[in-house]
């Protein structure tokens, strides 16, 4: 019987587009994200912030029609479904949960699978914490999977293989990453899943965990090329980590090196291969931040055939192919795939008509072989 793979396209998406009382704490009265692009500074001749272009403008994810229309053109262009953020801290410390808890709550349009982004959450211009990440063993992890549970039988929430997918940021940071794992699919299997669908992300073949995952990838892995692409930026962003200086960038790179030229997938069929669309992180972390110069069309176009050559060489394909797309709303950090007023649809419309070639060629491949 002729095996065909299932591609599943999932794009990282922050719900930190709605007031929440924590932000306005620790950042001032009506902080959302988009402050920090309003307040954005461009900082050569060649710079440019990319704005949203939505019927909504700069919109509120506590909003229901957002999150469809999101959906719609998601769906439409070969999206499957949005990767969110969950934040997780322990003891029952959740922040910028409404929009998906709403989503539950009203049954609004909208595929999606969670992402553990399980990092401390810091002002790292002024060094200082705000929130700790906690972990603290089975039963915080029980309580955690039970509060996901609505999610997973919800019916939009994304299964893989009869298994909620669920993906860690950091696998790592977890001191007790077996018992985490095991707590999730032995509670998946008790209400009648298979297990867990287990993505990784900051992993790659070396790390001792990739075996435990279903699929790993490792996004941060395009900017060990910095030095390799652009000697004296590597230098001044060297220097300012260190020294915590303020003022030496924001540190330029190649978009074309370091997401194409220079990067690249192993044969290990796990390794998911992660779409960059676009990179500045210089509203949030102003002469801090990191800009990918040189991204426009014609480079993302041949970054998703890079990569589509790259998974059509393997010798071997899984029977789901997952392909991550950073990201579908990072507004502050420059990745984005919704429409902007740079770029419009256009990424939108390229990553569908990569998807249907990949989907059909990756079929085809398994038909000859």
């Amino acid at each position: 019987m002729t095996q065909t793979t299932n591609l599943v396209s999932l794009a990282y998406y922050l719900p930190q587009f709605h007031e929440i009382e924590e932000n306005n704490r620790w950042w001032g009265q009506g902080f959302t994200e988009w402050q920090q692009l309003n307040e954005a500074s461009t900082y050569f001749d060649w710079h440019r912030l990319r704005k949203p272009d939505t019927p909504f403008g700069q919109y509120s994810l506590l909003n229901p029609d957002v999150l469809a229309w999101q959906n719609d053109i998601a769906q439409a262009h070969g999206v499957d479904g949005f990767l969110v953020f969950d934040y997780w801290f322990g003891q029952g410390k959740k922040l910028l949960e409404k929009p998906i808890q709403m989503v539950l709550d009203q049954h609004v349009p909208f595929r999606y699978a969670f992402c553990w982004a399980n990092h401390t959450w810091y002002n790292k211009r002024e060094n200082i914490t705000l929130q700790p990440q906690l972990y603290l063993g089975a039963q915080d992890y029980t309580d955690y999977f039970m509060q996901l549970l609505p999610h997973f039988q919800s019916g939009q929430y994304i299964i893989i293989e009869s298994k909620p997918v669920f993906s860690i940021f950091n696998p790592k940071e977890i001191p007790d990453l077996d018992v985490f794992l095991n707590t999730f699919n032995a509670l998946a299997k008790q209400h009648g899943f298979a297990g867990i669908y287990w993505l990784a992300d900051n992993t790659d073949d070396s790390s001792v965990w990739a075996s435990q995952f279903d699929g790993y990838t490792k996004s941060a892995t395009i900017f060990k090329y910095r030095k390799k692409n652009r000697f004296w930026s590597y230098c001044l962003e060297k220097l300012t980590r260190k020294f915590h200086l303020q003022n030496l960038g924001p540190f330029v790179y190649d978009y074309e090196a370091l997401a194409t030229r220079y990067s690249s997938l192993s044969q290990d069929s796990k390794q998911v291969p992660v779409v960059f669309t676009g990179w500045d992180t210089s509203p949030r972390h102003l002469k801090r931040g990191t800009i990918l110069k040189g991204f426009d069309i014609e480079q993302f176009k041949a970054h998703l055939e890079a990569i589509k050559t790259q998974l059509l060489t393997r010798s071997q394909h899984n029977s789901t192919q997952v392909v991550l797309i950073k990201s579908w709303n990072e507004w502050a950090e420059g990745n984005v795939i919704e429409p902007d007023d740079q770029f419009g649809f256009s990424l939108l419309e390229l990553y569908r008509d990569f998807a249907k070639s990949l989907s059909r060629d990756l079929n085809a491949l398994e038909k000859r072989g």
